[in-house]
């Protein structure tokens, strides 16, 4: 009878120690679809044009182009001459290089 009670005490204990190692964070569990997404930076296209303008307007590899920039939405819009490929690439690289821009329609020509 003795053997009785020490065999469901322990089965007991062995039930609980199952049951609480399964206890986990539900944070962790929770599906993506359930949370409130952070809301994502949103740029001022000013705030765009500036920063294009100045990187394109200070870089030395630049002297001899005359770039105009636009943006409407964070889409920019590039116009004007260069003087060879290597300033195509170096506009397009710093105008990408900005946070807030969405896409690039590069007009420009090479004189």
């Amino acid at each position: 009878m003795f053997y009785r009670y020490v065999l469901t005490a322990f089965a007991i204990v062995l039930m609980m120690v199952f049951g609480l190692s399964g206890c986990e964070n539900y944070a962790e569990r929770t599906h993506e679809s359930w949370v409130e997404k952070p809301p994502e930076e949103t740029y001022d296209d000013s705030t765009v044009y500036a920063k294009i303008s100045y990187a394109v307007n200070t870089d030395p590899d630049l002297n001899g182009s005359n770039i105009e920039v636009q943006v409407n939405d964070g889409h920019v819009m590039l116009t004007g001459t260069v003087v060879d490929n290597h300033q195509m690439t170096k506009v397009n690289l710093l105008t990408w290089m900005v946070d807030g821009v969405k896409d690039v329609d590069n007009q420009i020509a090479i004189e």
